[in-house]
């Protein structure tokens, strides 16, 4: 074992011991729910995770939690508190209460819809001596016709908002991802000497994918980063260091191929640019869907579209 294979092995332990402590280490201490009015009151940042992370209540007082989203997509449009039967929207741009009764002490989590991004709540018992807990009986009640039309409407628009601006970037990515898809293909899969020569130039593909990895890649970017700050890592985190690790070393290769062996001067922006547009591309698939299913209950409780 020579010199630089120790080198080699010390970072390797440094950083794989560098990274089981951001993700494992200790945490934040829980933010501790104020009382008002008989009401515990709790504020949450939701921007690529839960600001705080970790919430603190005292059992048997009704609790509201005002989750202050500022940020879109699917992953964070609703959160779900599995042990108290929750599972609220959350309109981007927007602040939400969600109104909990936290009736016994205990450790309970709560998440996206996707399951994706984690908070934990740590509810513990009431002081000794102070009054006896006061459990909240559940009452079939219906729901009020108003507040419903209120929310699937601002659901309706944030659904709008979300669907143009992800037609608009998988729009982008596919067309600047087809001809550089389209030419290694052909050269490389079926051997085909015919392709332009500009289509395989290496400058030419950065011009076409660099937009791709910027513009159609941003949603998906700007979360995995978010996620990481918060110390979690998701899907998005993953395609972020997959496409960056990718575009980065396609980069490199370009711009100076010198540095590295004849062998391995390959590029990879077609790989970039169709993992990028595909991702964006099954979000607005799923996001329509939602959008139609969002329309079929707005009719379901009267709100059909009036005609003349």
């Amino acid at each position: 074992m020579n010199t630089t294979d120790v080198l080699v092995l010390f970072a390797t332990a440094v950083l794989s011991g560098g990274l089981l402590w951001f993700f494992f280490g200790s945490r934040p201490e829980a933010s501790r729910a104020v009382l008002d009015n008989e009401v515990q009151r709790l504020a949450v940042l939701l921007k690529g995770g839960y600001t705080p992370q970790h919430l603190e209540a005292v059992a048997g007082l009704p609790l509201e939690v005002t989750f202050d989203r500022q940020e879109s997509g699917d992953c964070t449009s609703r959160v779900v508190f599995p042990d108290f039967a929750v599972n609220a929207a959350l309109p981007a741009y927007d602040k939400t209460v969600v109104r909990l009764m936290p009736d016994h002490a205990g450790e309970f989590t709560f998440s996206c819809a996707m399951n994706m991004i984690h908070g934990t709540l740590t509810v513990t018992p009431a002081a000794p001596g102070s009054a006896p807990a006061r459990v909240a009986v559940p009452v079939a009640v219906g729901v009020d016709p108003a507040d419903a039309a209120a929310e699937e409407a601002r659901e309706a628009l944030s659904r709008r908002q979300e669907l143009k601006d992800l037609t608009r970037r998988v729009g982008v990515g596919g067309v600047l991802t087809a001809p550089v898809l389209f030419a290694v293909m052909a050269h490389e899969v079926f051997g085909a000497g015919w392709v332009p020569g500009l289509l395989l130039n290496r400058w030419w593909q950065l011009a076409l994918i660099a937009p791709v990895m910027i513009y159609t890649g941003a949603p998906i970017h700007r979360t995995g980063w978010l996620a990481l700050r918060h110390r979690a890592a998701d899907m998005n985190t993953l395609i972020t260091l997959g496409t960056m690790a990718a575009f980065g070393y396609s980069l490199l290769v370009t711009l100076a191929p010198a540095a590295l062996p004849v062998d391995v001067r390959e590029v990879y922006f077609e790989a970039v640019g169709v993992i990028l547009t595909l991702i964006l591309l099954g979000r607005l698939l799923e996001a329509r869907a939602k959008a139609g299913t969002g329309e079929a209950i707005r009719n379901l409780i009267g709100l059909q579209p009036r005609t003349a």
